[in-house]
C-alpha cells in the first residue's frame, strides 16, 4: 500500500488544480479535477490530532479552574479562612470589665454591678448531622424556654458554621444557669457566660440623672470594634451616657485550646480586664431623698402628679439634688426592658421618662421678676427709690393688664415689687408707663440671656433644652404676627411666649445669691480609680462674672429677703437661718385656673451655700404648694 502525502496545491487553467503526488517509487504530476466547494481530504495523522487538541483544552480549563479556586482561597479569603481554622483550634473568650461605680458626695454607692447569665452557642461546635444538631437545640429550648425554631433562626442569621459565640438568651435566672451547667457535657457547642450588668440602688429617685446602660446596638457598635464587644453594655442616657469613656473599662481575654468536639484542652493565655473608673457626684443622696419626700407630699395635697425640685451650691455651681417626678425604675432597662413595660412608660400620660429638670420648658411666672428688675436697675430706668402707684393694673385701650391683688398694692418701689410680686411695677419697667420709659422687649431679652435663659447651661448630662425668650423677630417668624406692647407687658411678668427650664431658673437664682457670678452647673465632682486615687477633679466653670453691678445685685437680694419677711413667702420666716426667695404662679393655657406653682430661694441670706427651685406642674399658687417644700427641706438641711 502506497503512502500519499499532499505537498503542494495550486490552481491550473480551466479551473482545474494541479496536484503534486509523491510516492516511494517515483514522482509524477497528476491532474485531478476537484470540485471548488469540496474540502481537501485529511490524512490519518491529522484525524488523530483533533481528539488530543480537545483533551488538551479540557485539561487546561480544569487547571485554570483549580488555580483560580486556589488563588481565591489563599489570597482573596486566606485571612478569613485562617481565622476560621484557628477558631476551630483556639477559642478567644471575652472577659468583660466591670463598669465603674457611681457614688454620691458622701460615698454612698448609687449603682453596682451584678452577674447576668447569658446562654451562648458557637455554631461551628454544633454537630454536623441534622439529627444530632436538632437534639441539642431541643434540649436547650427546654431549659431556657426559647422555642427551637427561634434558636435555629438566631443561629442561621449569624452563620451556621460561625466560630463566634451567638447569644440565645440574654438573661436567665441563676437557678436556670445551674441547671444548664449540669447538662453542658451533653450539649456540644452550648455554654453559659457571665456578663456584668447594672443594678441601680437609688430606688428610682435619680433615674433621670444616672440614666441607664444597655446592650450595645449594631449602630452604636460601628466604629467601636476595637473597644467594645458586640455583646457589651454601653451608657444610653444620663451620666451613664455622658461619662461612658470613664465608666467603660477595657475587656480582658482568655484564649483556650479546644479539640474537634469543642472541649477545652488547655488555657493558652489570659489578659486581665481593666475596671472602669468611678464617678463621685456632687449629689447628696440624703438631701435627694428628703426633697423627694417633701415634693411628693405637697403634690398629693395639690392633687397633681408632676413636679421638679433642684438644689445647688451657689458658690460652685454643683448640683446637690435633682428630683424629677414621676420617675421610673432604670433597672427595667438594665437587662432589656420588655415591650409591655416600655409601652406602659411611653403611653403614661404623666410622661415619667421626661427629664423635667433640664428639658422641661415652662412659663416662668413671677419667679423671673428679680431678673427683669436687675435689667431696669442696670439700665438706669429705676433706682431703689423709684416708685410706681399700683391701683389694680394698667389699661391700654381696650386691654387690661391686672395686678393679682384687687385694688392694687399702692405706692411700690423695687424691693416691695419683688416681695409682693406687684405686676403694675413690672409692666412699667418692662414696657413703660407714665414717667417710666421701660426696658422694651430687646433689652429684656438681653438681660435674661446674661442670666443664662434662652440657651443651654452646659450641664454634664444630656437632654438639656434651651427654653425660649421671644422678641419681635421671633414672633414674626414663628407666628407671622407683629409685636405689641402687650407682648412686652406679658414678658415682664414671665407670661406670654417666654419659656424656661427649672435648671435655668435655679442657676440664675444662684447668680443673685453669690453676688453676680453665673456658673456652669455640674453633677460629677471627680473621677477615681478602683484604688481610690483621684484621676480627674472638675473645677468650677464660670460662664459669666461681674455682668451685674454689686450694688444692684444687693438691691435684688434685699427684695427677695423681704419676700420672706413680709411678702408671699412669709411661711419660711421662722426657719433657723435667714432665707431669701420669690414665689411664682404661672398661667399656661387659656383656662386661667390652670397654673404652675414655682418657688426659688437661697440660704443663709448673708452667706448662701444652697439655692433651691421647686415647681409643681398645674400646682396652683407657688406660696401654697411650692414654698412649703422648700421650707421643709431647708429646715431639715440646716438642722441635721
Amino acid at each position: 500500500m502506497k503512502k500519499n502525502v499532499f505537498k503542494n496545491i495550486f490552481p491550473m487553467e480551466g479551473g482545474d488544480r494541479k496536484v503534486r503526488h509523491e510516492s516511494s517509487e517515483s514522482e509524477s504530476w497528476l491532474y485531478h479535477i476537484l470540485p471548488a466547494d469540496e474540502e481537501v481530504p485529511q490524512s490519518e495523522e491529522d484525524k488523530s490530532k483533533k481528539p488530543f487538541f480537545i483533551f488538551s483544552l479540557l485539561v487546561t480549563f480544569v487547571f485554570l479552574l483549580l488555580w483560580g479556586k486556589l488563588y481565591y482561597l489563599q489570597i482573596m479569603v486566606g485571612g478569613q479562612q485562617y481565622q476560621l481554622a484557628e477558631g476551630n483550634r483556639v477559642r478567644s473568650i471575652v472577659v468583660r470589665a466591670p463598669r465603674g461605680i457611681v457614688y454620691d458626695k458622701n460615698g454612698t454607692p448609687l449603682v453596682k454591678n451584678v452577674p447576668n447569665f447569658e446562654v451562648v452557642v458557637v455554631p461551628a461546635d454544633l454537630p454536623e448531622k441534622d439529627e444530632d444538631r436538632n437534639h441539642i437545640l431541643g434540649e436547650l429550648s427546654k431549659v431556657v424556654g426559647v422555642p427551637i425554631e427561634e434558636i435555629a433562626k438566631i443561629i442561621k442569621e449569624k452563620g451556621d458554621y460561625s466560630s463566634l459565640p451567638v447569644i440565645i438568651s440574654k438573661s436567665i435566672e441563676r437557678d436556670t444557669a445551674l441547671i444548664l451547667e449540669s447538662k453542658l457535657a451533653d450539649l456540644k457547642g452550648v455554654s453559659v457566660q457571665i456578663n456584668p450588668i447594672r443594678e441601680y440602688l437609688d430606688f428610682g429617685l435619680l433615674s433621670h440623672v444616672l440614666g441607664y446602660a444597655g446592650r450595645i446596638s449594631e449602630e452604636e457598635y460601628k466604629g467601636k470594634e476595637e473597644v467594645y464587644d458586640i455583646n457589651d453594655y454601653i451608657g444610653k442616657t444620663g451620666l451613664e451616657y455622658e461619662y461612658e469613656t470613664y465608666l467603660k473599662g477595657l475587656n480582658g481575654e482568655e484564649r483556650e485550646q479546644v479539640d474537634a468536639l469543642g472541649k477545652v484542652i488547655k488555657i493558652m493565655g489570659q489578659k486581665e480586664p481593666e475596671n472602669g473608673q468611678n464617678l463621685i457626684l456632687s449629689i447628696d443622696f440624703e438631701l435627694q431623698k428628703k426633697f423627694t419626700e417633701s415634693l411628693r407630699g405637697s403634690m398629693e395635697k395639690a392633687k397633681v402628679k408632676k413636679g421638679v425640685a433642684i438644689a445647688q451650691n451657689p458658690k460652685t455651681g454643683e448640683i446637690l439634688a435633682m428630683v424629677n417626678l414621676p420617675s421610673y425604675d432604670n433597672n427595667l432597662f438594665a437587662k432589656g426592658i420588655s415591650e409591655a413595660d416600655y409601652k406602659k412608660l411611653t403611653e403614661d400620660p404623666d410622661k415619667p421618662l421626661v427629664f423635667r429638670s433640664a428639658s422641661g420648658q415652662y412659663p416662668s411666672g413671677s419667679v423671673i421678676k428679680p431678673f427683669i428688675a436687675t435689667g431696669a436697675l442696670e439700665e438706669g430706668i429705676i433706682n431703689e427709690s423709684t416708685t410706681v402707684n399700683s391701683t389694680g393694673g394698667i389699661k391700654i385701650g381696650e386691654f387690661d393688664f391686672p395686678d393679682w391683688k384687687p385694688g392694687g398694692h399702692g405706692v411700690t418701689n423695687v424691693t416691695k415689687a419683688i416681695a409682693q410680686s406687684v405686676n403694675t411695677f413690672f409692666y412699667a419697667i418692662g414696657g413703660g408707663h407714665e414717667n417710666i420709659r421701660g426696658l422694651g422687649a430687646s433689652k429684656i431679652k438681653e438681660y435674661l440671656l446674661k442670666f443664662g435663659f434662652g440657651k443651654v447651661s452646659g450641664i454634664d448630662i444630656p437632654g438639656e433644652a434651651e427654653g425660649n425668650i421671644p422678641d419681635s423677630e421671633w414672633k414674626e417668624r414663628v407666628k407671622g404676627e407683629p409685636w405689641y406692647l402687650g407682648d412686652t407687658y406679658h414678658m415682664a411678668i414671665g407670661q406670654g411666649d417666654i419659656l424656661v427650664t427649672p435648671l435655668q431658673m435655679l442657676n440664675a437664682t444662684s447668680a443673685i445669691a453669690n453676688g453676680g457670678t453665673l456658673f456652669k452647673p455640674r453633677i460629677v465632682d471627680k473621677i477615681m480609680d478602683m484604688k481610690g486615687e483621684t484621676k480627674k477633679e472638675f473645677e468650677s466653670d464660670i460662664l459669666a462674672k461681674d455682668f451685674i453691678k454689686k450694688e444692684n445685685v444687693d438691691i435684688i437680694k434685699r427684695g427677695m429677703r423681704e419676700t420672706i419677711v413680709s411678702g408671699s413667702g412669709r411661711s419660711l420666716n421662722d426657719l433657723p437661718v435667714e432665707v431669701a426667695g420669690k414665689t411664682g404662679t404661672a398661667q399656661f393655657s387659656n383656662d386661667l385656673t390652670r397654673k404652675h406653682a414655682w418657688f426659688e430661694a437661697f440660704a443663709p441670706y448673708n452667706d448662701p451655700n444652697i439655692s433651691i427651685i421647686v415647681l409643681l406642674e398645674e400646682g396652683g399658687g407657688g406660696d401654697e404648694f411650692a414654698a412649703p417644700v422648700a421650707k421643709e427641706v431647708l429646715k431639715w438641711y440646716f438642722s441635721r
